[in-house]
């Protein structure tokens, strides 16, 4: 078991396996912004000041400090932003498949038929208990030596008992999907869900655990069209919808689909469709 109170460095989740419990007080003195983060293990984030938004290959959650969010292991992108408070902190409880194993060996009452699928993550609220729950860490964590392995699982125990008891089988679904492999989302999945958004190549090919080689290759062997011209047409016939709407314009919506700047924007538009975005009426 690792413990510790200091400021940890954005690429503590890409460090290889941590040990099966571990607990971490984590400060960030500014933004990160679309972070790549490979969660070697799955976690819970309390969230004690700021916000944070976690990008999954097919969803994506903002929380602020009045929630906590439960992480599946796997790839995601990851925003920290100070907020009001100027500052970010979250205490992190690492946890493991066999956790989880454990924890349904011990109450198997809790234990559902067989679970399809696996959501990335599940939002909790942080309420009174939820909250003395993590003051009780960050107690504990003021004084590492008192905090054992025999006591942090306890206290893991005790946050699963507590969330089983107030959202039922949603959060049993969720946990025992945890015990499996099936957090992969099919790549045509991942293309759909992120259609429309403003994410990159390298940053799609990472959200389906490929190297951006590898995912061009794929892509390509199965739309039959390179994954840049392919999203191009899509996200431009996208943006050629909502200016027919009258709703917005072209000034405003350049950016959602990728474009640093409104004249490669209008470049794009014209050569795909032959007119002007300011000629859709």
């Amino acid at each position: 078991m690792q413990i510790t109170t200091h400021t940890i460095p954005q690429d503590l989740f890409q460090k290889g396996d941590l040990p099966e419990l571990n607990v971490f007080d984590y400060h960030a003195a500014e933004d990160h912004l679309n972070s790549k983060v490979t969660l070697r293990q799955h976690v819970i984030s309390f969230l004690v000041h700021g916000q944070k938004k976690i990008h999954f290959s097919n969803d994506t959650v903002e929380v602020n400090n009045q929630y906590a969010v439960v992480m599946a292991s796997g790839n995601c992108l990851m925003s920290e932003c100070l907020g009001d408070s100027n500052s970010y902190q979250s205490v992190l409880l690492f946890f493991s498949p066999e956790n989880v194993s454990n924890f349904f060996l011990k109450y198997p009452q809790f234990v559902r038929a067989k679970v399809e699928g696996q959501n990335a993550f599940f939002v909790l609220e942080q309420d009174n208990y939820i909250q003395h729950l993590v003051a009780s860490l960050r107690l504990y964590l003021q004084k590492p030596q008192l905090l054992n392995s025999a006591i942090l699982t306890l206290k893991w125990e005790e946050i699963m008992l507590y969330l089983i008891d107030k959202y039922g089988d949603a959060f049993v679904v969720f946990l025992q999907g945890l015990l499996h492999n099936q957090q992969e989302v099919s790549f045509r999945k991942v293309i759909e869900d992120n259609l429309y958004t403003n994410l990159n190549l390298e940053e799609l090919a990472f959200l389906c655990n490929m190297s951006l080689s590898t995912f061009k290759r794929h892509f390509t062997s199965i739309y039959h069209e390179s994954p840049g011209k392919w999203l191009q047409a899509k996200r431009l016939e996208r943006a050629k919808e909502i200016l027919s709407q009258g709703e917005m314009k072209a000034s405003e919506i350049y950016q959602l689909f990728g474009y640093e700047n409104l004249s490669n924007f209008s470049a794009a538009f014209k050569h795909q469709f032959g007119i002007s975005p300011r000629q859709i009426a």
